[in-house]
């Protein structure tokens, strides 16, 4: 049993959909025929249920890449082989708007602290989707009548320290910042697992701290909406 997700053999299914908050979680749970809560320690709700005939699980991984890392590792553990993030994330561009979808296609990181842990030497590894599996997801989201904006974010360390993004990324083409889809699109390529993620903007940094920001209960609807479209693109992959 893992120290952090207590769950037993069998509990996680091999095809998951990770989120930070767990309030997302139990939206997504919404979406599962026969969902069971399988881990509520720490806060990191966990729940597999099946789809489409397909057991899927959707876990809770917290905030920052250190608390994501730990649950990604013990989901893989435990038997997971299909990731996607399913987050949250501030746009660095005027032209995003609050609701619209991201899907990276890698993440820049700041080299050092859990990167150089992981990767070690001096080698900035590439920290980037499976390209089947963001395809699929890409694919599902445009049949599901959304139009995601497609391009690299920025993972970050320090959510208060990322006024100045607008200026130093997104005039460099970076379409949003979040804090976790980095360190899995390098677990992905370190444990041999296939990684994507899909973001909804909650917030847009060019409008400063003092702009509005979306809350989980206020997401719903599109949380819902990209969850069909992520569980759709799952249920696809690996058969």
């Amino acid at each position: 049993m893992p120290i952090h997700l207590r769950v037993n053999p069998g509990d996680i299914a091999k095809r998951v959909i990770i989120v930070g908050d767990p309030e997302r979680a139990k939206q997504l749970s919404e979406l599962l025929v026969d969902a069971r809560l399988v881990n509520d320690n720490r806060g990191l709700i966990t729940y597999t249920g099946k789809y489409n005939n397909v057991d899927i699980t959707v876990a809770t991984h917290g905030i920052g890449a250190p608390s994501a890392a730990i649950v990604i590792e013990e989901l893989i553990s435990m038997g997971a082989r299909f990731i996607i993030r399913l987050g949250t994330t501030g746009a660095l561009r005027r032209e995003i708007g609050l609701g619209d979808v991201i899907v990276p296609t890698g993440s820049a990181y700041n080299y050092g602290g859990i990167y150089t842990q992981y990767l070690g030497g001096f080698v900035v590894y590439p920290a980037v989707p499976d390209y089947h599996l963001m395809s699929e997801l890409i694919r599902s989201l445009e049949t599901a009548g959304l139009k995601p904006w497609v391009g690299p974010v920025y993972s970050s360390d320090a959510f208060y320290a990322e006024e100045d993004l607008v200026n130093v990324l997104g005039s460099r083409g970076f379409l949003g910042v979040e804090m976790e889809t980095a360190i899995l699109f390098l677990l992905g390529l370190i444990r041999n697992v296939k990684a994507a993620a899909v973001l909804i903007v909650s917030n847009n940094l060019t409008e400063g701290r003092a702009g509005r920001f979306l809350t989980a209960s206020e997401l719903r609807d599109v949380v819902l909406k990209v969850g069909k479209a992520v569980l759709n693109a799952l249920a696809l992959v690996g058969k």
